[in-house]
């Protein structure tokens, strides 16, 4: 399993995390003589997202609050979203609760799509362009919902006991040792299969019964009997795919490594959506935000528009390597220690260009800041 997500400074998340309680503690019913935890049932069954799905939108049930509290955003369309206590996790998989990040903005729409998604037990890929803030969606999700976050990053020769678990030997005897999936199947945490377009299909096809309605997931690997190695899932159990691509395949050559995946596979994911970069205004404010002594408005504005500019020109073919926000927050840094802008944008992005695309990178930036040394 990856290791838990160390926590920043709990000075803001202390207080979202009040505000979520309490809002969560308004709308809880009073506990009745029937109520058991012995009855709750360990799966969600596809019978059961059908009444979900049927529900109306206004009413919520135990353990929720809607979804413009969870995001602390206006939204189109306001429905119950599952929110959890640490009480609610085994202690094996509580410590991968992610902290929340005060500065990251959430898109409401994205956040919707997925937050339902995760309502309704599907499965969700999510895809875009390098450093649109994917994988940060997603843990921010889960801050905000209180679920353990298990994240992977896969690779091209990655092994299978990473995801599903191998046979060690310990104290003179051999014993089986979960893997990240495993865990985050077993005891019900959202299991982040990051970079899942370059993952082995040998080890994708491991996870195809995993992505079914109502699907278990099978070590083959594992001693036992047939029964021992079906795993079924925690009914709070989630899974997200997370890829620069759609699993089609990748025509621009920008992102090496990554296969076209089985349709069967596609076809098993109830959601897709695409995280695409945040618009000029709400990048500008996050940058502002994170180093407000540096940068000052028209600094960032500047620097974004500097940013869109490349990435127009890498969606075109101009450019093999785009601007991210982290790209900007890279120039900020050293922008913030002291360097010249032009000396942080040539170390954190020009140097890593060829000489041609450093040409047209360099003309952009005199587009945006004059000739005159910045």
């Amino acid at each position: 399993m990856t290791s838990p997500v160390k926590p920043p400074s709990p000075k803001v998340e202390d207080l979202v995390k009040k505000a979520l309680k309490e809002a969560l503690d308004k709308r809880k019913p009073p506990k009745t003589a029937e109520a058991s935890t012995e009855d709750v049932s360990h799966e969600t069954t596809t019978e059961d997202r059908e009444l979900m799905a049927a529900a109306p939108t206004t009413g919520l049930k135990h353990n929720q609050i809607y979804l413009s509290e969870v995001i602390g955003q206006p939204v189109d369309h306001d429905f119950g979203i599952t929110v959890f206590q640490e009480s609610d996790w085994d202690e094996r998989i509580a410590a991968f609760v992610p902290s929340i990040n005060s500065t990251y903005v959430i898109d409401p729409k994205l956040a919707s799509d997925i937050l339902q998604a995760w309502e309704l037990n599907e499965k969700v890929l999510c895809y875009g362009p390098t450093g649109a803030g994917k994988s940060s969606l997603i843990e921010q999700l889960c801050a905000r919902t209180y679920r353990p976050f298990v994240r992977v990053n896969c690779t091209g020769d990655m092994d299978s006991s990473m995801i599903f678990g191998q046979l060690t030997a310990k104290d003179g005897s051999t014993i089986w040792v979960d893997g990240a999936a495993t865990e985050a199947v077993k005891y019900g945490a959202v299991f982040a299969w990051d970079e899942w377009d370059v993952t082995p299909p040998e080890i994708s096809m491991g996870l195809q019964w995993l992505l079914e309605d109502d699907g278990k997931l099978f070590l083959k690997e594992m001693p036992g009997s047939t029964k021992d190695k079906q795993i079924i899932p925690h009914k709070d159990f989630r899974l997200v795919a997370i890829g620069n691509t759609q699993g089609q395949g990748d025509d621009t050559g920008a992102h090496a490594g990554t296969n076209v995946q089985n349709s069967a596979t596609l076809d098993r994911f109830g959601t897709a959506v695409f995280v695409d970069y945040l618009p000029a205004a709400v990048e500008e404010k996050i940058i502002t935000s994170k180093y407000p002594t540096t940068v000052t408005g028209k600094a960032a504005k500047e620097l974004v528009k500097l940013a869109n500019l490349i990435r127009q020109g890498y969606k075109s073919g101009q450019f093999s390597l785009t601007v991210s926000p982290r790209t900007l927050f890279g120039i900020c840094r050293k922008v913030s220690v002291g360097a010249t802008l032009k000396s942080a944008f040539t170390l954190v992005y020009l140097n890593k260009l060829n000489d041609t695309q450093r040409k047209v990178a360099g003309e952009l930036f005199a587009k945006v800041y004059g000739t005159s040394e910045n």
